[in-house]
């Protein structure tokens, strides 16, 4: 008898080993500009709408360079470079990259993107998994706007959004949710020069990557319903 329950343990053992937990990670595909000169910040109502059509174009170049220099292909890797399964207390998730969140733009412009967009915003309503991943051990991190944004006086900021969404290790059917916005500044994105490409770029992604640390700071830990333990890992 104790030769069988000492093997049954054993069993029990391995099989817990063996579990496979994952992190889901969507990128953003929304990137979104605002800048504003002295007429915006002060001339009121019509100084705003009349700062907004100046800076129109400018703003349409700024949201290009960021699809360029964040693409969510730079994103996935600032997240992987930041150990981000680590930094949400996933110590040993299998990250799954999928395919980015679609823009409000490109839903409006292709009805099978913007169906997608609506099911996918239903689910996140409805505590439903987004994948049809099928572990029981399994988490979400959904990336949002990306948001330039540059005022007089204030300087020039990257606000960023993600919602980290925890299923826990049994498989329960509603996640715990973290939502959140951050911002950090820019300090050479976009560039001036030709010279300043590869280091706007850099700082874009730094922001990228160090709003990531604040939001998981702020937003998940700092949250009262995360749990206190620093990392919780698949074979606790």
């Amino acid at each position: 008898m104790t030769f069988w329950m000492g093997a049954l343990a054993l069993l029990a053992s391995g099989t817990a080993q063996a579990q496979t937990c994952e992190l889901h990670i969507w990128p953003s595909e929304t990137y979104r500009g605002m800048k504003m000169s002295g007429l915006g910040m002060f001339g009121g109502a019509l100084g705003g709408v009349i700062d907004q059509a100046a800076n129109k174009g400018r703003v349409a170049t700024i949201t290009d360079r960021m699809h360029d220099d964040l693409s969510p292909e730079a994103q996935v890797e600032a997240l992987r470079a930041a150990d981000a399964a680590g930094m949400l207390g996933l110590t040993g998730y299998t990250i799954v990259v999928e395919p980015a969140v679609p823009s409000d733009a490109a839903a409006k412009a292709d009805p099978a993107v913007g169906q997608a967009l609506r099911t996918m915003q239903a689910s996140l309503k409805a505590g439903r998994r987004l994948s049809d991943a099928t572990t029981p051990c399994y988490a979400e991190l959904v990336g949002g706007e990306l948001f330039y944004v540059r005022k007089p006086l204030v300087g020039t900021n990257l606000f960023a959004k993600w919602t980290f969404r925890d299923f826990g290790r049994d498989g329960g059917v509603k996640p715990r949710s973290f939502p959140g916005q951050v911002k950090n500044p820019l300090a050479i994105f976009p560039a001036k020069m030709p010279d300043q490409v590869d280091a706007a770029t850099a700082d874009l992604r730094d922001a990228y990557a160090r709003g990531f640390a604040e939001y998981v700071a702020k937003k998940v830990r700092g949250a009262s319903h995360f749990p206190a333990e620093k990392n919780r890992t698949h074979r606790d």
